[in-house]
């Protein structure tokens, strides 16, 4: 896989939700959208149950899910909850410029 570079960033994106979250179902659509249009970052799902010692490293609040943008392990930003493709495509866009 790939990595996308801008520069000298490494964007990695995690995606933390949990089966029970009725927005992390909404959102699984659309992450899956973000990866098509977006095939060079490197995309890591959490599980916010299963993999609660990872998590906890990214102090996840109660609102889920939540996609982090890292470069180089260096949190850029952070989105939580529900938002459109087209909200999380313009984030990711300033990546790939």
């Amino acid at each position: 896989m790939m990595i996308a570079w801008k520069g000298c960033l490494v964007i990695k994106i995690i995606i933390i939700s949990a089966v029970w979250c009725p927005a992390c179902l909404i959102m699984h659509s659309r992450y899956e959208k973000i990866k098509e249009l977006f095939p060079d970052f490197e995309y890591i799902n959490y599980d916010f149950d299963l993999d609660e010692d990872i998590v906890n490293q990214y102090s996840i609040g109660e609102i889920l899910p939540v996609l982090i943008i890292l470069d180089n392990e260096k949190e850029l930003t952070r989105v939580v909850g529900e938002k459109t493709v087209e909200q999380i495509s313009e984030m990711l866009e300033c990546y790939i410029k």
